[in-house]
């Protein structure tokens, strides 16, 4: 319906600008924050990132609320993208996995691993 493709073109549109500008924006804040009378909440942020820094290497904080959001499957379904499985993979091992083709943004790659959009979980 023409409502449901809204809210795919809406869902796109908010990965693609939170993708290109959300990172500088936070950025832009953060430093903008040392220069106000609110610089004490950027230097309690900095503390943080410092003892959190490793959280990436143990496999940072995944959060099945946000996997399952409903943006994500009208995001899928905008391009439409698929997840195939061709072959069974032992879960408790780490895996390098090769996607093409990828782009700059890696949409596809996002949406199939990132989120619960095409059920990575139970494949």
């Amino acid at each position: 319906s023409k409502v449901e493709k809204q809210l795919q073109v809406i869902s796109v549109l908010q990965w693609v600008l939170s993708f290109l500008v959300l990172g500088v924006a936070c950025s832009a804040i953060l430093m903008y924050t040392f220069c106000t009378d609110c610089w004490l909440i950027a230097v309690l942020y900095f503390t943080w990132l410092a003892f959190d820094w490793n959280t990436p290497q143990k496999g940072g904080r995944r959060s099945q609320w946000v996997r399952n959001w409903a943006v994500w499957r009208y995001f899928r379904d905008y391009f439409p993208i698929q997840l195939v499985k061709t072959h069974n993979l032992v879960t408790t091992r780490n895996y390098i996995f090769g996607y093409h083709p990828h782009g700059i943004m890696g949409l596809g790659a996002f949406c199939n691993f990132s989120t619960e959009a095409t059920e990575v979980s139970k494949k």
